[in-house]
């Protein structure tokens, strides 16, 4: 028990560490969480993936400024509600060890469908796939992906 209390005080519930701010998160059925997190002033960003008592993935190994670069952000929007089949469809990847991780948060106005989750890809074959309690979220991962592009004023 005493073991599980230092965990808990290590890490908070979306997988932070003190200092740390919750970008994007969400919990899968098997209470596991998926989380982005950032640095103090979003000077770097981190991955992790498990319990607070057990991280099962965690990355990059080291958060730097540079740990931006390790990620791909990419994000899609079709306006127009149901008439014109109206969707955002956001996704954080990043490769580690010959494996592709992606994580999703879609929204599909045709039957108002909402999805968040996490794929695993190995080569060709997708490893594992998980789909996130949607009303878990923590955060909106079409608007965490902003920290991802810098505007310039022209």
């Amino acid at each position: 028990m005493t073991l599980l209390l230092t965990l808990l005080a290590l890490y908070g519930p979306y997988l932070e560490l003190p200092g740390e701010a919750v970008g994007y998160s969400f919990q899968l059925e098997d209470n596991s969480v998926v989380s982005f997190l950032t640095g103090a002033q979003n000077n770097y960003i981190i991955f992790r993936y498990g319990l607070p008592d057990s991280i099962y993935l965690e990355f990059p190994e080291d958060a730097s400024s540079d740990s931006w670069d390790c990620f791909s952000a990419n994000t899609y929007t079709r306006h127009g509600e149901e008439q014109n089949d109206g969707m955002t469809i956001a996704t954080i990847a990043f490769t580690m060890n010959d494996s592709l991780i992606e994580v999703y948060d879609n929204y599909y106005s045709v039957g108002s469908v909402y999805s968040t989750g996490i794929r695993i890809t190995v080569g060709t074959n997708t490893f594992f796939q998980e789909t996130g309690v949607f009303d878990s979220r923590i955060g909106n991962l079409s608007q965490f992906l902003n920290n991802f592009y810098s505007w310039e004023l022209l």
